[in-house]
């Protein structure tokens, strides 16, 4: 009786870790460099452990077959995986909207290391990425991705069939939000950048021996970097709104 007690709750521990570790390995800042991968797998078992009596009354029975045990885990790897790309995606609002404002201020040329992505990033795309993150875990906004986590069970038991059109489907309708939403929070840089471009144009045409360029480079720099800094809060409490939205929309809670 104990050894098929103690195989039931390491079955049900198995479960769990394989879908809550594998969303967070993906989870943006938990998935950074800079977080060591044996603090997120302990994380990630610790937490498996912690809600274990929380989930244990969706869990499906242990199958009878070695097969059976590894289909159910590598679905729950694949859903654990697809709610981090889902959160990915939302995130990637950031990179939209930090591209079309390096666009709009002239530093769509300057790059440097962004160690949230891991890569060589554009400018302003490093600095809200790093604003962004150091924001999200702030406010714990972290504590939704790991809620959407557990709630998830909500949506698809263990041992179902994923259903891979509606999965997809979700996948797709998140990176849309996110493109429109990186051209919502790059919106005033925008502006600006159509309107500077506009009186540069005119003034070529007024003073064609004017050097148009050398003038209007330094304005573009110096007015975009204005710009974001008076409208920075606007645009990172907007994004955090807008993933907290997106997280409730997609993973049914809130």
């Amino acid at each position: 009786m104990l050894r098929e007690m103690l195989a039931a709750n390491l079955f049900q521990w198995m479960l769990i870790f394989a879908r809550v570790g594998s969303g967070i390995m993906f989870l943006p800042g938990f998935n950074s460099a800079m977080v060591s991968a044996r603090v997120r797998l302990l994380f990630a078992l610790l937490l498996s452990f912690v809600l274990m009596p929380v989930l244990a009354p969706k869990l499906p029975a242990p199958p009878a077959t070695p097969i059976g045990l590894f289909l159910i885990l590598g679905g729950e790897i694949a859903f654990g995986i697809f709610i981090g790309l889902v959160v990915q995606a939302l995130v990637s609002a950031l990179d939209f909207g930090g591209s079309a404002i390096g666009y709009a201020t002239g530093l769509t040329n300057m790059f440097t290391y962004d160690p949230i992505t891991e890569q060589q990033n554009a400018l302003i795309t490093g600095f809200l990425n790093l604003v962004a993150m150091t924001l999200i875990f702030a406010t714990n906004t972290h504590h939704l991705m790991l809620r959407a986590l557990v709630d998830s069970y909500a949506i698809l038991t263990p041992g179902q069939p994923l259903p891979t059109d509606d999965l997809a489907m979700t996948l797709v309708r998140s990176l849309s939000s996110a493109s429109m939403m990186g051209m919502r929070l790059a919106a005033p840089l925008l502006v600006f950048s159509v309107t500077l471009n506009t009186g540069l144009a005119l003034l070529n045409r007024l003073v064609p021996n004017m050097q148009v360029f050398f003038v209007g480079l330094p304005l573009q720099i110096l007015g975009g970097l204005t710009i974001l800094m008076i409208c920075l809060p606007a645009i990172l409490m907007l994004f955090i709104n807008q993933l907290g939205d997106g997280l409730g929309s997609f993973l049914n809670f809130g």
